[in-house]
């Protein structure tokens, strides 16, 4: 708790929560090493009298003379010549300075000689460096005034020859004046002036002196504004310019992935505080309840698809989030990548291999903010190294989690079940190595594998049924030894082979092949007394697939682009449940197996798509596109014998379907686009019906179940981006004439898949400020319904909550507090949602809850250590997803996490 109590205290002032501690300016005698224990604090009068008069007659006319800072200046006298190691240290120099103060008050200051002051160009930057005569490493704190950046210099004098100041006028673009001087006896000012504004700086590590690398402003915002305009969004299956999209986009940039894996690894969590539309956090390893725009999102690396028929995307669990680059996300439904998209897409873009040799390493430790358990600590670890060689460039991480137990907010231990986290020993491997056989040609091999296996201790008390009104889950201690058996957890292998030819005969072409491996074992179900098999179950999902894709971007003419190429995908899918011997559960807490069953038989889906897709530019600002996807699905089922012993001859059934897009973008101006958008999605459904056919049931006949599910989409929008503001708001509206989605089984907690017709709609927008070059501010707003048409006789009534999610609101402010140390406080809000209950579809109301996050990130020399606080203010409530099962199961009403500390130390060189 010592090392990080200091750290979390000086976040607290930095956002406002905790007063400052403020210390008096102290001034010494010139003629000798100060002695801070005899220091004696000087009248405000007299330091306003030594400011304004310096010892350089120079520096007395420099235009700062009478500034007035925004800040409060402390400053720091030590005899420190390297850079701060420690958080310790950091919190020491916050510290009052007094006669008595410890440890400060002890320590003395060495003044420095600077002999060299000098300029150095390094493109959009330029440096100004300061030279000591011993090596002796500064210290500097900067404060701004007006357009210029100010950086004063404790225990240090100006011993240039032959001058009493450095002065350089429009030493470079946007830069009008730089200074240095002597301010005092003991402290060295320098004063960078911008054109129109106030340049930034950073302070990077140096061996002696002092090295401020500065950007200025001009620079700084040209630099901005054409990184923007290189922003591209790859999940249309081109590169384009986000305001050029005639769809909704969301964009999780590198940063923003690594600011929120302070707080958690999980993927499908980043995913729900940063996109509108998409379900809140549900602290699982799966996106249950976390649908988007109300239907399912197909989940994709690097353009590969990670998601398979029957057990999802489950494969994200063990995914590192450092090798992520970016996340993009297209909301609604669309065919262009195949089945699977209903509710949109999300391609998360792993990250290419550095230019230069770079090693990285990472260390964290996350327990609860309270009164510690011995069984809640979690670690993590990561480790990596990239680089190029001639034509060649590789990446390889290594990363391990290890969890323990998880409490909520009143200190309870919260229950583990199949997709809670806890007790889990996770392990993820990925590789990358590229081939640049020509300045066109690229070839790539990426490996990723990733093993998340778990100690079960603790189960959910099933006597909580019997307590009258709605119970929290409790836990049950329980060591459950698994024996031969595999322990529960994910396993997933992926592995994708692409080639990129950029001038083939005029055409841009990219071909991949990708082999998919995916395994679930869930908990141990105890269905005894009516439950399922009335036995104890212990099953596993297992999933393969192999594929390829090949698209061929051709220039028609000069305002006209064809997009077009196929895919192929192999699929297989079952899900086989081991009958645990009952005695050795009870008695001697052994998971033994005494019969196993096939609940879904093995059963395969090929899938081939054709498409093309066309892009106009009309004018240089309105833009027409529009497309076609033929895909051929077909579905084979080998004999099998169901769970209840019934004998079912397999068979061969094909489908196809053909689905649209159309889109529209106009220009309003080079900082605004309207976009109206037509498209569809489909996708395979779950072939729940295999595992409990109905009699006379044959799949050569084939089953209402069995068509694929078309959704048509109806969306309009608005996109701006100004420099320092970037907003977005859109609507839409979906139908589908044969929906699918889930439904209680009256009397039990499963429930059934349902196809009817099915509509959605909804509004999302997003909002991002930078008023000033230390601040951000900005969130996302999102509300969706839905309703299914059951009975087919034009009644609509709500969908639940499994499918459509209460409306969302998240927002931050984020502070650059230092050029070293910036701070991150978010907020999340969950609203109720009561349709779902009133309609028949949820057990009970949802209802609304609110949670505050902090994350704090100090660079210290080349490496940086995070603080991260999940729910900051304790707060007890449930997750969405934890709702909805409670509807029917009090042994499902899991409490979420309370306030936890994370606290993490990377570093790259």
């Amino acid at each position: 708790m010592k090392l990080y109590l200091p750290f979390f205290y000086a976040a607290l002032v930095s956002i406002g929560i905790m007063p400052p501690v403020v210390a008096k300016p102290l001034i010494f005698e010139a003629d000798a090493t100060p002695n801070l224990a005899s220091a004696v604090p000087i009248p405000e009068e007299e330091i306003a009298k030594t400011s304004a008069n310096p010892p350089s007659s120079q520096s007395s006319q420099s235009p700062n003379a009478d500034r007035q800072s925004s800040i409060t200046e402390i400053p720091r006298l030590s005899e420190i010549k390297r850079p701060l190691t420690s958080v310790e240290g950091l919190f020491q120099e916050s510290l009052p300075t007094t006669a008595d103060s410890s440890p400060i008050a002890q320590v003395e200051a060495e003044v420095v000689k600077v002999t060299g002051v000098r300029l150095n160009s390094t493109g959009v930057a330029f440096e100004v460096i300061l030279e000591t005569s011993d090596g002796t490493i500064l210290q500097a704190s900067t404060s701004t005034e007006d357009n210029t950046l100010i950086a004063d210099i404790p225990n240090a004098v100006l011993a240039l020859p032959g001058e009493d100041e450095f002065r350089a006028d429009n030493p470079a673009e946007g830069i009008t004046l730089v200074t240095v001087t002597q301010v005092d006896a003991n402290r060295i000012r320098v004063a960078v002036t911008g054109e129109t504004a106030v340049p930034t700086v950073q302070v990077p590590a140096s061996e002696s002196g002092l090295v401020l690398s500065v950007t200025p402003s001009v620079l700084q915002e040209e630099a901005e504004v054409e990184e923007e305009i290189e922003i591209v969004v790859t999940a249309t299956r081109t590169e384009q310019d986000i305001l050029n999209v005639p769809r909704s986009v969301t964009v999780i940039t590198r940063d923003e992935i690594e600011q929120q894996s302070k707080l958690t690894p999980n993927l499908f969590d980043i995913l729900g505080n940063t996109v509108p539309g998409f379900g809140a956090p549900n602290q699982s390893d799966r996106n249950n309840a976390q649908t988007l725009r109300g239907r399912n999102a197909l989940i994709l690396i690097d353009g590969v698809p990670l998601d398979s028929n029957l057990i999802g995307s489950t494969g994200l669990r063990g995914f590192d989030p450092s090798i992520v680059e970016r996340i993009e996300v297209v909301n609604g439904p669309t065919g262009i990548y195949g089945s699977g998209a209903t509710g949109g897409v999300i391609n998360i873009i792993t990250r290419r291999p550095e230019e230069d040799f770079t090693v990285r390493a990472e260390l964290g430790v996350s327990a609860p903010l309270g009164e510690l358990q011995g069984d809640s600590f979690a670690y993590d670890l990561g480790a990596g190294i990239s680089g190029t060689e001639g034509d060649f460039d590789y990446l390889i991480n290594l990363a391990a989690q290890f969890t323990n137990q998880f409490y909520d907010a009143e200190g309870d231990r919260i229950p583990q079940d199949v997709p809670t986290l806890a007790e889990s020993t996770v392990l993820n491997g990925f590789g990358r190595l590229g081939f640049d056989i020509t300045d066109e040609q690229r070839l790539q091999l990426s490996v990723n594998h990733a093993r998340d296996r778990r100690d079960v201790n603790y189960l959910t008390d099933p006597t909580v049924r019997d307590i009258p009104g709605r119970q929290k889950a409790r836990a049950l201690e329980i060591d459950l030894d698994f024996g031969d058996l595999e322990r529960p957890g994910n396993v997933v292998t992926n592995i994708d082979l692409n080639y990129a030819h950029d001038n083939l005969l005029g055409s841009r072409l990219q071909a991949q092949a990708y082999y998919y491996n995916g395994a679930v074992r869930s908990l141990p179900s105890d269905g005894r007394n009516g439950g399922f098999l009335d036995s104890i179950t212990y099953a596993e999902f297992r999933a393969e697939a192999y594929g390829g894709r090949l698209q061929i971007e051709t220039p028609i003419a000069q305002p006209l682009a064809l997009l077009w190429g196929a895919d192929y995908r192999n699929e297989r899918n079952e899900r086989i449940v081991d009958i645990l011997d009952p005695v050795a559960f009870d008695e001697d807490e052994v998971a033994r197996s005494i019969e196993q069953r096939t609940q879904f038989p093995p059963y395969f889906i090929d899938q081939i798509g054709l498409f093309a897709q066309l892009q106009w530019d009309v004018s240089p600002s309105f833009t027409l596109s529009g497309g076609i996807r033929q895909e051929f699905l077909g579905l084979g089922v080998d004999d099998y014998t169901t769970l209840s012993g019934d004998d079912i001859e397999g068979g061969n059934v094909n489908f196809d379907a053909t689905v649209f897009n159309a889109g529209v973008v106009y220009r309003a101006t080079d900082n605004v686009s309207l976009f109206a958008s037509f498209s569809q999605g489909f996708s395979a459904p779950l072939f729940f019906t295999l595992a409990a056919p109905p009699p006379g049931f044959s799949v050569d006949e084939g089953f209402e179940g069995l068509e694929p599910q078309k959704v048509d989409n109806y969306e309009i929008g608005v996109r701006g981006r100004w420099g320092n503001l970037q907003a977005s708001l859109a609507g839409f509206y979906t139908y589908s004439e044969l929906g699918a989605f889930l439904q209680n089984i009256p009397g039990t907690p499963n429930s059934r898949l349902v196809r009817a017709p099915q509509r959605n709609y909804g509004i999302e927008a997003a909002l991002d400020w930078q008023p000033t070059a230390q601040w951000r501010i900005g969130g996302t707003v999102g509300w969706n319904e839905g309703e299914a048409d059951e009975d087919d006789d034009g009644e609509f009534t709500a969908l639940g909550t499994f499918d459509v999610q209460p409306w969302k609101l998240t927002a931050y402010v984020e502070h650059q507090t230092t050029p070293t140390w910036s701070n991150r406080l978010q907020l999340l809000y969950s609203g109720n949602r009561d349709r779902g209950f009133e309609a028949g579809a949820d057990g009970l109301p949802i209802e609304d809850y609110i949670t505050l996050d902090l994350v704090s990130q100090l660079q210290i020399g080349d490496g940086t250590l995070s603080l991260g606080i999940e729910n900051l203010l304790d707060n007890q409530y449930f997750p969405v997803f934890s709702q909805v099962l409670s509807g029917f199961d009090d042994t499902d009403y899991r409490a979420a996490r309370g306030r936890r500390v994370s606290l993490t130390y990377s570093i790259s060189w």
